[in-house]
This record gives C-alpha cells, structure tokens and sequence, in this order.
C-alpha cells in the first residue's frame, strides 16, 4: 500500500464546513494530516469532523470568520496549541456572487465580498505565514482561486460578477507576491483555480439553467461541471512533498475550460 501522502502534517483548511473546503478536509484526512476544519457555522463544521474522525481520521473544529483579523489569528493560534505546530493552510474560504453588471453593483456588496475573499485570504496568509516563520521556514498555501483569476465570465451581457472577478484575479497576485517574499524561508504558495464547481454556492446558479450555465458546459472539453471531488487531488498535490518545487503556480482544475 502507498504511504499516506501528507502522513505527519498538519493542515489547517478555511471554508471547510461543505462544499470544496469540506471535500479537500476529508481528501487531506485520509492522507494521514491532523486537520483543523474551520467556518462561520459550528454545527456544519462538527459534522465533518465527526465523519472524519468516523473514517479513523484526526480533526477538530475551529469556528472563524476570515474577514475578522481577531479571529484569524486565533484560529492559527488554535491549530498551533491543539496540534503544536501548522505544515499545511488552505485558503478556501470565501462568497459566491450573484449577477450584477459593474456599475450596479452597491457600495456595500463590493466591500462585503472583497472583504472575505480577498482580504481573507490575505490576512490567512499573515498569519500562516508568521508561523511558518516561528517554526524556522518551509510550509505551503493553497490559495483558493478560480479560472475567473485568469478571465472574465464568458457569456457577454447576460451575467457579470465584477467584485468576484476582481476577487481572484488579486488572489493570483497575492499568490505570486508571496512566493518571492518567502520562498527563502522554503515556504511555497500556489493558487488552485477550478471552474465553476457544484456546491451550495452555485447551486441557484445551477438550478436557474442560466445560458451561462449551457454555454459554460458546451466550452468545457470534459462536457460537464466540476464535482467537488475532482479538485481533491490537486489539493493533496500541491500540500504534498511531491510539489516540493512548485511555487507561486496556478494549477487550473477546469475540465479544459480555459482551452476551448
């Protein structure tokens, strides 16, 4: 049998209360890591550690809201006292965005989304970071991104997401500036970029049979969207040893999306 791929570490993954964070939680589980489960709802976030744990798995919760300074820096604090130390960080929390050309878009759902998804990320990676650093170097990010880092959405006029759009296009920019502060400390930081994926956070989307939706599905060379299944080894891959020299990288998830 293959040895565990992250046997040892210790992997702490924002968002991860459903969804791709709740997926990648439990793909790093099996891989051997103590994992740190962590969102806004305590509920959720104790189910999915009580089925990771059912699977032999090691877990705990920790509840944050990554747009609170305060509470991002406990929640590394928190992972650090239950475990001793953080190997791993998954930047995946982050809103969902409905459909409002750029101009109008209110005052307040620009800040509020940018607030979680960029600023989020940005202070998860402070934090991270520092304790990277306490522990004497090395470490990796997965920052949660999306092809909507590299484009923006297809379908001309009929849907928009410029605060969302923004969002990952920055997130790519945080990514690769911090390869270059810290890659001499051997911390790495790349950015997971899939297409749209069925989660609770696309699923209106979904539901509605928007001709984004059609369209985004036609110009996907695998034919169909993402499940929350098919980012998981990416995820493992990047937080492994085996990406031990993949840095300030995008790995695009997107079924050939991005190709078409």
């Amino acid at each position: 049998m293959a040895a565990a791929r992250l046997q040892g570490k210790v992997a702490l993954v924002t968002g991860s209360t459903s969804g791709i964070g709740e997926a990648i939680a439990r793909g790093y589980a099996r891989e051997g890591a103590k994992v740190v489960v962590s969102g806004r709802r305590p509920a959720e976030g104790e189910a999915v550690v009580a089925s990771i744990r059912a699977a032999g798995g090691e877990a705990t919760f920790v509840q944050c809201d990554v747009a609170e300074a305060d509470q991002v820096q406990a929640l590394v604090a928190r992972t650090v006292e239950t475990y001793g130390r953080l190997d791993v960080a998954v930047n995946n929390a982050g809103l969902g965005s409905d459909d409002k050309k750029l101009a109008d878009l209110e005052d307040e759902a620009f800040d509020t989304l940018m607030r979680v998804n960029l600023r989020g990320v940005w202070l998860a990676m402070k934090h991270e970071i520092r304790q990277f650093l306490r522990q004497g170097g090395g470490g990796a990010i997965v920052n949660m991104g999306s092809v909507l880092g590299s484009v923006a959405v297809a379908r001309r006029g009929e849907y928009s997401a410029a605060h969302y759009v923004a969002s990952k296009h920055g997130i790519e920019g945080l990514t690769k500036v911090a390869c270059n502060d810290y890659g001499p400390d051997g911390i790495r930081v790349n950015t997971l970029a899939p297409g749209v994926v069925v989660t609770p956070l696309s699923e209106d989307l979904i539901a509605a049979d928007l001709p984004v939706m059609r369209e985004w599905i036609a110009k996907t060379s695998l034919g169909r969207l993402a499940r929350v299944e098919d980012v998981v080894g990416a995820a493992i891959f990047l937080a492994s040893d085996e990406a031990g020299y993949v840095t300030g990288s995008t790995l695009v998830v997107d079924g050939g999306y991005l190709a078409s």
